[in-house]
Parts: C-alpha cells; sequence; structure tokens
C-alpha cells in the first residue's frame, strides 16, 4: 500500500503538486491545484490518495479565487507516508524533477507531468517543467520509452516531441489518464491545466 501512495504523490509533486512542511511539528503536505473545470479530475486524485494510504490521512478540499474567470480546486494532504515523497522529490529542499521521481512515477506520473506542464503548438507537444534543471531527466525518460525529444534553439528549458513521436507517447499515456483529461491528448489551441492557472501563488 505504501508503495501505491509514494508512487501517486510522487507523479502529482512532477509538476501540479507542491510539497511543503507546515505547522510547529514541521509535517509534509502535497498542495494540487486545478482549474474549477478540472474539479473532477482533482476529486479523483483525491480519492486515489485516500484509497491508497490509511486512516490517520488527513485531505482538504476547497475553493479559492482565480485571477481570471474561474477559480480554482484545491487539494491539500497530509500523512506520514509523505515524509518519503520528501526524500525523492525535494533533495537539498528543493522540489525538482528528478530520474528517481520519474522511475518511481511511472507512466501514470508522465502522464500526470503532461497535464500539468505539457501542451500543444502547432502540433508539437511541449513540456515547460518547474525548474530548468528538471528538462534533462524528462528528457531521458522519454527517451527510455523511445520518445525522442529536443529543445527549442535558446530555450534549453522546454522539452519538444515532434508531431510522430507526440502521437505515440500520447497513446501510451492515454490509459493513464482520467477520462474527464483525455482531451489533453488530442492537438488543441487551447491550453489546459497549469497552463492556464495564475502562476503567482502555486509555488
Amino acid at each position: 500500500m505504501k508503495a501505491r501512495f509514494v508512487s501517486l504523490a510522487v507523479g502529482y509533486a512532477l509538476a501540479g503538486g507542491t510539497l511543503r512542511r507546515k505547522g510547529s511539528r514541521r509535517r509534509p503536505w502535497l498542495e494540487v491545484r486545478r482549474l474549477e473545470t478540472e474539479g473532477a479530475y482533482l476529486g479523483s486524485q483525491a480519492r486515489a490518495l485516500r484509497k491508497a494510504s490509511t486512516p490517520e490521512a488527513r485531505c482538504v478540499e476547497d475553493m479559492v479565487p482565480g485571477s481570471a474567470f474561474y477559480d480554482i480546486c484545491r487539494l491539500r494532504f497530509q500523512h506520514p507516508w509523505l515524509e518519503r515523497v520528501m526524500e525523492i522529490c525535494c533533495p537539498d529542499d528543493e522540489q525538482r524533477v528528478t530520474p528517481e521521481a520519474l522511475g518511481i512515477a511511472g507512466l501514470r506520473g508522465l502522464a500526470q507531468l503532461w497535464l500539468d506542464a505539457g501542451c500543444w503548438e502547432k502540433g508539437e507537444g511541449r513540456i515547460v517543467p518547474r525548474r530548468g534543471d528538471d528538462a534533462p531527466p524528462i528528457r531521458a525518460a522519454l527517451a527510455g520509452l523511445g520518445i525522442p525529444s529536443s529543445a527549442p534553439i535558446g530555450r534549453n528549458w522546454i522539452v519538444t516531441i515532434a508531431p510522430r513521436p507526440m502521437e505515440e507517447l500520447a497513446a501510451l499515456l492515454r490509459p493513464y489518464v482520467h477520462r474527464s483529461m483525455r482531451h489533453a491528448l488530442r492537438a488543441s489551441p487551447v491550453g489546459h491545466g497549469l497552463a492556464l492557472l495564475p502562476q503567482s501563488g502555486l509555488r
């Protein structure tokens, strides 16, 4: 059960989730925010974490004002097993994408990374991670799946995937994407997930 929880939580923390220690006891919390239009998906994330954890878990779901038309759904989750997630995702107390995190999260985590940090641009797939040094391990993970990627000239923090490999990646990720979010696997001029969230207050 613990391994399942850690894998889920690491995946949620790759791009969209924020890990922080809070309170006088410095307990680890995972916070995930999504647009209210993606509330059904956030609810499925909360249910998955509760199912994979134990009764001592604390789960808080609420809404906070957004800076644009939509409000923001917020999930906050606390459990002792998040200590292990912090070890994986926050080496030197800095949250980042690591080869270990990508290996533990697997395809489900890579699907989460795409939902949170990916977008389509002129038929290509683009992943824009939180940190520039997150890009190399992401490229390595994609290469391990046989998916080539590159970086735009002068923008090496972006992971670019050509149309044909992106179609292959979308097919690999589809079984791990909630039905309410499968539109994100199709080329569209409209962004999704964090691309539409106000960046202030998310980090």
